[in-house]
C-alpha cells in the first residue's frame, strides 16, 4: 500500500513538473515570438490600444529592445492625436510613414517612432514622456502633434488625460492629484484604497507573465493580418463622400472650433501639461505642430474672430527659443482633407514634408 502511494506521488510530481516546464516553455516562446512588428507598423495598433491601454507598455518595451540592440541614438519620437496617428488612412499612407521616409528610415530601422493615438491630449503626451524615461528611451528629438481644441475649456470633457490616467497616477502622483477632479468628472474611474492596491498588485504580478502581457497584442495582430488592412475610416476626400449633416451640427464638432477666448494660465489643462512637457524637454530638440482645419467644409466655424484670435494666442504661447512651432491653419488645401481635420494620403505626404523642412531648419513656420 505504501509503495502504491509513493508511485502515485511520483506520477503526480512528474505531471506537475511537466506542466511547469510546459508553462515556462510557453512564456519563453511568447517572448521570442512578439517583436515590435507585432504591435507597431509605422504607428501603434489602435484597436489593440482601444481595448487595453496597458498594451502601450508592450510597444514601448519592444521599442526599447530594438533601440538597445541596434545601439541607436538618432531616432525621433512622434506623439500626437488622430492627425499624427493617421485616421482615415492606412499606416503606409500615414504621417508616421512619410516622416520616417523623409528621415531616411525604413521599417527594419525606423528613424521615427510614432506613439500617437486618436484622442490623445497633452496630458497623455506628458505621461508617455515619463513612460519613455522609465524605459531609458531618449526624447532628445521629439515631435508633438496637437489640435486647436486641446486648449478649449473642458467643463464637460474630454478628459485632460484621455487614455493614460492610470499611468500618470503611478508616475506623477502630484500631477494626477491636480487633474483628478477633471478626470473623474469626465468619466475616469479612479480606484482608491484597497481596490487600487489590489489592481496595482495584479498589474505588477501579472505584468511579468508573457501569457498575460502578450495576449491582446498577439490577438489583435492576427485580427489585423486576417483583415489584410489597418485602415480605420474612409480615405476618400471629404467632397467625394456624403457628409453627415447632423454630425456637423453636433456639440462635439462645433466644440472643436470653440471661439471662446483661451485661458492660457494653468487653469487650462492643455497649458498645464504643455508647461510640464516644456520643462521635461529643456535643452532638447522639440517641434510642436497644431493641426489645421478644412477651409471649405468648416469655413463657417473658422471664419470667426474668436477662433482667429485664439490661433494668435497659441502663436504667442509657443514662441519659445527651444521650441519649433508649426501652426497649420490655412496651410493644407481643402481637397487634401478627408473630413474637418484628418488628411488624405496626399495631405499626409504634404504634412510630413512641411514638418521635416521645419525640423531640419529649426525655425518656426
Amino acid at each position: 500500500m505504501q509503495v502504491k502511494k509513493v508511485k502515485q506521488a511520483r506520477r503526480s510530481f512528474k505531471s506537475f513538473a511537466i506542466a511547469i516546464i510546459f508553462f515556462i516553455g510557453i512564456q519563453i516562446g511568447l517572448t521570442w515570438y512578439v517583436s515590435l512588428d507585432t504591435v507597431y507598423n509605422y504607428r501603434i495598433n489602435y484597436n489593440m490600444f482601444l481595448k487595453n491601454q496597458n498594451t502601450i507598455e508592450v510597444v514601448i518595451d519592444e521599442m526599447a529592445k530594438k533601440i538597445k540592440k541596434e545601439k541607436r541614438d538618432d531616432y525621433i519620437i512622434l506623439i500626437g492625436n488622430s492627425v499624427a496617428w493617421g485616421t482615415n488612412e492606412t499606416s503606409r499612407h500615414s504621417l508616421g510613414y512619410y516622416l520616417n521616409e523623409s528621415a531616411g528610415g525604413s521599417k527594419e530601422k525606423p528613424a521615427v517612432f510614432n506613439l500617437s493615438a486618436p484622442s490623445m491630449q497633452p496630458g497623455d503626451i506628458y505621461t508617455l514622456l515619463l513612460m519613455l524615461d522609465k524605459k531609458g528611451i531618449s526624447t532628445s528629438n521629439l515631435i508633438i502633434g496637437l489640435s486647436y481644441s486641446a486648449f478649449n475649456e473642458r467643463s464637460s470633457g474630454p478628459r485632460a488625460v484621455f487614455w493614460l490616467g492610470d499611468q500618470l497616477k503611478r508616475l506623477d502622483p502630484a500631477a494626477f492629484g491636480d487633474v483628478r477632479e477633471q478626470l473623474v468628472q469626465s468619466g475616469y474611474k479612479d480606484l482608491e484604497g484597497k481596490d487600487y492596491i489590489e489592481k496595482t498588485a495584479i498589474h505588477k504580478l501579472m505584468g511579468v507573465l508573457p501569457i498575460y502581457l502578450y495576449k491582446d497584442p498577439i490577438s489583435f495582430y492576427w485580427k489585423q493580418q486576417k483583415a489584410g488592412t489597418d485602415l480605420l475610416g474612409n480615405p476618400l476626400p471629404w467632397n467625394e463622400k456624403k457628409i453627415n449633416q447632423k454630425w456637423i451640427k453636433s456639440y462635439e464638432y462645433l466644440n472643436f472650433f470653440n471661439p471662446a477666448p483661451f485661458d492660457m494660465t494653468e487653469r487650462n489643462w492643455g497649458v498645464y501639461f504643455m508647461n510640464r512637457i516644456f520643462q521635461h524637454q529643456e535643452s532638447k530638440k522639440t517641434l510642436v505642430f497644431i493641426a489645421g482645419a478644412n477651409s471649405e467644409l468648416s469655413k463657417n466655424e473658422i471664419n470667426v474672430q474668436g477662433y482667429q484670435d485664439n490661433w494668435a494666442t497659441l502663436s504667442d504661447y509657443f514662441a519659445r527659443p527651444d521650441v519649433t512651432y508649426v501652426p497649420l491653419k490655412d496651410v493644407i488645401s481643402a481637397d487634401k482633407f478627408t473630413d474637418h481635420t484628418h488628411l488624405t494620403n496626399e495631405g499626409n505626404q504634404e504634412l510630413a514634408h512641411i514638418l521635416w523642412r521645419a525640423w531640419q531648419n529649426g525655425e518656426n513656420e
